[in-house]
Order: C-alpha cells, then sequence, then structure tokens
C-alpha cells in the first residue's frame, strides 16, 4: 500500500490556443522516464496535442505491460474533485501498486486555470477524443474510468483506437446526442439559473440536492470557486453538443464483426438516484451483453465514486480479474483452479488463461459458507424445502442445475395471503465465457454473492425480492417474526355447487357467461386431474 505524496513536481503552465502548432516532442516522456525504482510518483505535467494542450498527473510507475489505468472527469469537476475520494480509499490504492495511473484534465478545467483569450474554440468531444493518443505514446494499452463527460470521451476514444483499450468503467455514460427537447430545456434554465446551478442539476437529483445537504455544498463551492467559469461554460458547451455514438448491439453470429459497438469488456456504473439512470441503461442496450455489466448501486446518487468508493473499488477489482488479471499480483495469468490441498502451507493452484500451475499460500485462502448455497437436490427437493411453514415469502436457495452442466438454479418462495396459492418460482443462473453470473443478460454479476445482494434489494424481474435463505429443519436458522395472518371472509359461492345447465331466471345471481366459464373450469379439472 502507497501513500500520495504531498509535494508535487508542478510544470509550468503551457497555454496554448488553436493556433499554436503541434510539438512533436511529448513532454509525457518526462514523467515516465522520470519514476524511479517502483517509486510511487505524483507529478503534473501538461501535453501539446493536435488540439490544445491537456493537463496530465501521473502517479506511481508503469508496471511492464501492463495497462495503465487513465481516469477523465465530468463536467464541473477535475480530476481531483471527481476521483480523489475513490483513489484514496485503502481498497483501490491496494489495486493501484500494481498498475499506474494517469489524470486527464480536460483543457482550462484543471485548478488555478487561466482564462482562454477571447475567440479561443474550444474542442469539441471527438476533438477531445482525439487528442488522447498523445498521452499514450509510452504506454501500450490502457483501462479507462470515465464519468458523464469523461465516459463519453472515452467510449469514442476507444471506438476509435479499440487496439489501444483493454477496458472500460463508465460511469453516468450518455451515449445519445442531447435531443431538440433537452436543448429547449437547457436554453429555458439558462434564463433563470446560473451556470453553477445547470451543472449541479446535471449531477445530482432533485432529492439529492435537497437530502445531502453537506455534500451539495462542498460540491457547489468547488464548482463555483475552484473552476474557471468561463472555461467551464465552454466545456459544456462541447458536452451539449455532442454528437450520438452511434452504437449499437451486435447480433451474435451476425454482425459482430461489422457493427459499431465496443470490443472491451465494459462495466456501465450509476447510482439508482442519479440523473443519468435512463441514459445508462440506454447505452446498456446498445452493447454487447457478453461483454457488458451494469451495476446499478443502491443507496447512491449523481456521484457513486464520490459516494461509495468502496463499492465501486471492490467493482473495479472484480472487473479487473474478470479480464484476466488475478486477485494477488495481477499478472496476466487469468482466472485460478485449485487443484488440491497439499500438506503444509501451501496449495496448488492452475491459471486457466496459460495452464500454468503455482503454489500459493493457503494463509491467502478462505472457506466460504453460504447458507443459500445447496449442493446435490433436485428441483422436487428444492420446492419441499422451501415450502416449510418457517419460511417466509422471499426465502431462497442455489442449486447446482438439474438440466445444463455449469449452470445454477434460483429457487424462490412467493407467499401470498391465501397459503394455497403459495408457490416457488425457479430461475436459471447462467454463466459468461469471463465467469460472470446471469439471470437476465442485461444485468451481470461477478459471483453468486454479488448476484445475491443485487435481487435481496430488489426484485427486479423476479417473482418477489429475496429475504433469507432456506429454513432448514435442525439448523440454527434465524427467525424472523413471521406476520399475523389476516382475517379473510370465506366465499359464498361453492362453484363446485353450480349446476353446468343453463339458467334462464332473472333472478340468477351468475350471469350465464360465467356460469358457463366456471362449467368449463370444473369439466377440465376433472378430466385432467388438475391441481385447484
Amino acid at each position: 500500500m502507497w501513500l500520495l505524496l504531498k509535494s508535487q513536481i508542478i510544470s509550468s503552465f503551457v497555454h496554448c490556443s488553436n493556433n499554436i502548432p503541434f510539438k512533436e516532442k511529448n513532454l509525457i516522456q518526462y514523467y515516465f522516464s522520470n519514476a524511479q525504482n517502483g517509486k510511487q510518483e505524483f507529478s503534473e505535467h501538461d501535453i501539446e496535442t493536435p488540439h490544445g494542450v491537456l493537463h496530465v498527473t501521473m502517479r506511481g510507475v508503469p508496471k511492464g505491460n501492463r495497462p495503465v489505468i487513465l481516469t477523465y472527469h465530468d463536467i464541473g469537476l477535475n480530476h481531483k474533485s471527481c476521483f480523489n475520494t475513490l483513489f484514496n480509499y485503502e481498497d483501490m490504492q491496494e489495486i493501484t501498486q500494481h498498475f499506474a495511473v494517469v489524470h486527464v484534465d480536460a483543457p482550462g478545467q484543471q485548478e488555478a486555470a487561466p482564462p482562454f483569450p477571447s475567440g479561443y474554440r474550444y474542442p469539441t468531444m471527438d476533438e477531445l477524443a482525439e487528442m488522447l493518443p498523445s498521452v499514450m505514446t509510452q504506454v501500450n494499452s490502457v483501462i479507462g474510468i470515465g464519468v458523464g463527460a469523461g465516459a463519453y470521451i472515452l467510449t469514442r476514444f476507444a471506438l476509435n483506437n479499440p487496439t489501444l483499450v483493454e477496458g472500460l468503467v463508465l460511469i453516468n455514460v450518455d451515449p445519445c446526442a442531447e435531443g431538440w427537447i433537452d436543448w429547449a430545456a437547457s436554453k429555458l434554465s439558462g434564463w433563470t439559473s446560473n451556470l453553477v446551478d445547470i451543472v449541479m442539476a446535471h449531477h445530482f437529483s432533485t432529492d439529492e440536492l435537497t437530502d445531502n445537504q453537506e455534500l451539495i455544498q462542498t460540491y457547489r463551492l468547488h464548482i463555483a470557486q475552484d473552476i474557471n467559469q468561463d472555461n467551464l461554460a465552454l466545456f459544456c458547451g462541447s458536452y451539449q453538443y455532442r454528437r450520438d455514438l452511434e452504437i449499437e448491439r451486435p447480433v451474435v453470429g451476425l454482425n459482430e464483426d461489422t457493427v459499431n459497438t465496443l470490443t472491451c469488456p465494459a462495466l456501465l456504473v450509476v447510482g439508482d438516484t442519479s440523473p443519468a439512470v435512463e441514459a445508462v441503461v440506454e447505452c446498456n442496450s446498445r452493447l454487447n451483453p457478453t461483454k457488458t455489466t451494469l451495476l446499478k448501486m443502491a443507496d447512491c446518487g449523481g456521484l457513486p465514486q464520490v459516494v461509495q468508493p468502496g463499492k465501486l473499488a471492490e467493482a473495479f477489482k472484480y472487473f479487473v480479474q474478470g479480464m484476466g488479471y488475478s486477485k494477488d499480483t495481477f499478472s496476466h495469468d487469468g482466472l485460478f483452479l485449485f487443484l488440491s490441498n497439499s500438506d503444509g502451507d501451501f496449495m496448488m493452484v492452475r491459471s486457466t488463461t496459460t495452464g500454468r500451475e503455482i503454489y500459493i499460500p493457503t494463509n491467502y485462502t478462505a472457506k466460504v459458507t453460504h447458507r443459500w448455497l445447496f449442493s446435490g437436490i433436485s428441483r422436487y427437493k428444492a420446492v419441499e424445502l422451501l415450502m416449510h411453514p418457517d419460511n417466509q415469502s422471499g426465502a431462497f436457495l442455489i442449486r447446482e442445475s438439474e438440466t445444463s452442466r455449469d449452470c445454477y438454479s434460483l429457487s424462490v418462495l412467493r407467499r401470498t395471503s391465501s397459503s394455497y396459492q403459495d408457490c416457488v418460482r425457479h430461475y436459471r443462473i447462467s454463466i459468461l465465457p469471463n465467469g460472470w453470473f446471469y439471470i437476465s443478460p442485461r444485468l451481470t454479476f461477478s459471483c453468486l454473492h454479488q448476484l445475491v445482494e443485487h435481487y435481496s434489494e430488489s426484485a427486479d424481474g423476479l417473482c418477489c425480492r429475496l429475504t433469507v435463505p432456506c429454513f432448514i429443519q435442525g439448523l440454527d436458522n434465524a427467525r424472523e417474526a413471521r406476520p399475523v395472518p389476516t382475517t379473510i371472509r370465506r366465499p359464498t359461492i361453492n362453484w363446485k355447487d353450480i349446476s353446468r345447465k343453463r339458467s334462464e331466471s332473472d333472478n340468477c345471481l351468475v350471469s350465464e357467461g360465467l356460469r358457463e366459464a366456471i362449467s368449463s373450469y370444473l369439466q377440465m379439472t376433472e378430466d385432467n386431474s388438475w391441481d385447484t
């Protein structure tokens, strides 16, 4: 684990308008070569590109052929206010021990940035993406983390340079161009609101603006005081007039090689109360479901990297492991399978990518037992266990699938006010080639525990929300108070006592159509011995 050095190597800020020619000598070469002996240095430099100057900050040292983590912030923020909370989090620092990090500030958005000269034309979003290759002259590839406008820029960069991007974490990404309704709304809001209010509405929902006053006040002051307002207006204007990314979901076996979409793994992240929820869901619908994961974070608004850095760091760790970088060394050996327990302090494992067999310390492993994971039980047995009277609605278990190899099944109990209507629903849990799990292809999880956590927070398509693992007679199950049964009125009409003959009487309590329906139902249940 390493600490951020307070002393920074800050080069003089070079201000460049569109009229300044591009220089072949790239300053980024300096701070890549300046890192010595694996030391975690922190340096800031200005990189000249064909479309202007980019302010970049380097953390750590490139590690061999491993990719560099490249970040890009949203409007109204810079790399510090957008990412410091996340990258200073303990779990994230454990990851960055193995990867260098390059933070990119959009032109004129860094702290103490001077204003642009009169008549300066700010780069378009496409041009901002075209500036990034100048930052990568000394690296082979990157794993990108972008928020909002930064997520859009990194996506455009990955579409233009697929071989340079190994993976993308896209927070609050919007793949669409601003529609005319959005444009009109922004114009109207501009008459009644200042720039700070518009940016705040971009980041936070209405509820968050009123409920989380401490966070809101902190970022309102930062946007108003730490970011040059003229420069911010130019960046906002560039994002407002962005083009549609024009990506579409490929059809397996039909247009996978020709369709315009991301070819790298992507993790889409959004808070459940963020203003960007609809945009992120739209982006997810356009990407390859076998390479895309949507993470909708509960109890989180427009800045998940600030409000929930621990959850995001854990998700990023699983994302990097899914790309083939091992948990302990993050070397590109793929995932490891346990082969056998050896006598002593070491255990043999095999890389699923290279086939290499190595020994790791047994104290690096721990046995994890989940009460909801069952082995060797059938579908019928799962129903029998879940229908136990001590199980409440939402009780569940996960078992090995009887019909599909290497798959699981989720069995869930749904209780109703009438006990005879209680039922157990079964859902197949499939596994992607990268080892991730899903019930619906639009939502994938790196492990079963994550899947259970998600559906415990929201039913999201299941018959009900998961509550507690299945009760097993004889085990120390934590029982919860069961609700008192409700008193219901017994039906006054017994269907089986109703004659199948039509009644012409006007005083009949049952209409002719309903009588025919009841008659047909009774006939079918008698002939086929169906359950009633």
